[in-house]
């Protein structure tokens, strides 16, 4: 970001394809450096995994978050603990703690624009 004039994210715009490049190629680092023994997660309502080497290209805004493998069973307790404190009501309060969970376990987190 620094290389094209922008100080944070904030300043990014859809223009700024570089960005979505960027991140697929980390992303693709960090798969291989784990010897692609890592997933990623889309958050909020699919929950969707994309594993290994499936996450090598992927599309922009595919996944939010890349863990390791061994991380998997935390993830899912804390996706399955958000979900039954949700069941038909919305806390800002339950959203930032397990926002602030997944990304504290988090290889990376994606992105996008």
């Amino acid at each position: 970001m620094k290389a094209h004039g922008i100080t944070n994210p904030w300043g990014l715009t859809e223009f700024d394809q570089w960005v979505n490049d960027a991140t697929r190629k980390d992303i693709e680092t960090v798969a291989e450096q784990h010897n692609y023994q890592v997933f990623g997660l889309k958050l909020w309502r699919e929950w969707e995994k994309t594993r290994g080497k499936a996450l090598v290209g992927c599309l922009n805004f595919s996944v939010d978050l890349i863990f390791e493998n061994e991380d998997e069973a935390k993830v899912d307790e804390l996706i399955n603990s958000y979900q039954k404190h949700v069941e038909g009501e919305w806390s800002t309060k339950v959203d930032k703690k397990i926002v602030d969970d997944l990304f504290a376990l988090a290889l990376m987190s994606c992105t996008w624009v």
